[in-house]
Parts: structure tokens; C-alpha cells; sequence
């Protein structure tokens, strides 16, 4: 299992004692749980995702995010099969409590994360996407060194309809040019 160190937070994989604060987090969150879901097919989420954390498991690296001895957070990379061409790497991260945004912790955890990827997973290319109104996102990719790229029009489903979403990027070169 690989455990990564930010300057704030720790990278690593989840501990089975953390399932029920996963469980309250995303009892109601429709991309894990969607409507419907029982109490007992969320606990086996919950555990499966606990078990695949901390190293690639079916394309996707699943990563805790602690802080100050807590855990705070979740940050995966994403290569799904047939989904992006290899050495092409998508983000994705969720802070757990308001309180703990705006405090450098996801972009220390993003940051982690993409040292990781172009280090030792021979990323040539690192990603990410966000809600156009997600300025807090926006600062922390550009904080990083990931480059707008364009606007995704009518994206991400949402129950308002499509929403638009900004593509960000970061390539090897880019990221060896601002960490000689």
C-alpha cells in the first residue's frame, strides 16, 4: 500500500474503523448512493472501497486524505479501462467538512497526488474537471500548475439539467519545469 506525504496532509489508504464516518459522509451523495440504496449495500461499499484504497485497483487509485491525525477527505486518480489513453491520469477530490476548505489541504493533497502520478506511474498527463461556479476548485488546480484548457459545455448531469465544467490539465514537462 503507498502512503504519500504533502506538506499538510498525508495520502493513504483507509482504515476499516473510518467505514462509519464514509457511511454518514455518503449516505445521501446519488454518485455513491443512489436513491434507493439500503443500509446494507452502502456498508459494502463502503467496505469495498476501504479494501481497494491505497493502490490501483481496476483502474482507479483511491486515496484518504489525513490531516493534523484526521481523516479530512478522499482524492482519487482515475485511468478507467478504455476510458483515457494510458499515461493519462484523472483527479478527483472531496473535501468532508466545510471547515476544512480554504486551508491548502486539497491542493496539498492535489499536489501529492500528481507528484505521485508522474514519479511512478509513468503519467505523461494529469486532469481535471470542475463545475464553471466552482472557483474554490479553479484556484486550487491553477495553485498547482494545471492549465485551463476550455470550457466542457452541458457536461455533468445534474438535476437542473447538464452543467458546464472546466477542463484543466498538467503534462510531464509542466510538471518537471515547476519541480527541477
Amino acid at each position: 500500500m503507498t502512503r504519500l506525504a504533502g506538506d499538510r496532509v498525508t495520502l493513504r489508504a483507509y482504515r476499516d474503523e473510518e467505514a462509519p464516518i464514509l457511511i454518514t459522509t455518503w449516505a445521501d451523495a446519488e454518485w455513491f448512493a443512489p436513491p434507493g440504496t439500503g443500509t446494507r449495500e452502502l456498508s459494502q461499499r463502503v467496505s469495498e472501497r476501504i479494501r481497494r484504497s491505497g493502490s490501483f485497483s481496476d483502474g482507479v487509485l483511491i486515496f484518504a486524505i489525513e490531516a493534523a491525525g484526521r481523516l479530512v477527505g478522499e482524492v482519487q486518480a482515475r485511468q478507467p479501462i478504455n476510458g483515457l489513453p494510458p499515461g493519462v491520469f484523472e483527479l478527483g477530490i472531496e473535501l468532508f467538512e466545510d471547515d476544512d476548505r480554504g486551508q491548502g489541504l486539497g491542493a496539498d493533497a492535489v499536489e501529492a497526488i500528481t507528484r505521485h502520478l508522474f514519479i511512478d506511474e509513468a503519467a505523461h498527463r494529469v486532469q481535471l474537471t470542475t463545475d464553471v461556479e466552482n472557483e474554490a476548485m479553479s484556484r486550487v488546480a491553477e495553485r498547482v500548475g494545471f492549465t485551463l484548457e476550455g470550457v466542457l459545455r452541458s457536461f455533468m448531469p445534474s438535476a437542473d439539467g447538464p452543467r458546464d465544467y472546466r477542463m484543466y490539465a498538467i503534462t510531464g514537462s509542466d510538471h518537471r519545469e515547476r519541480n527541477p
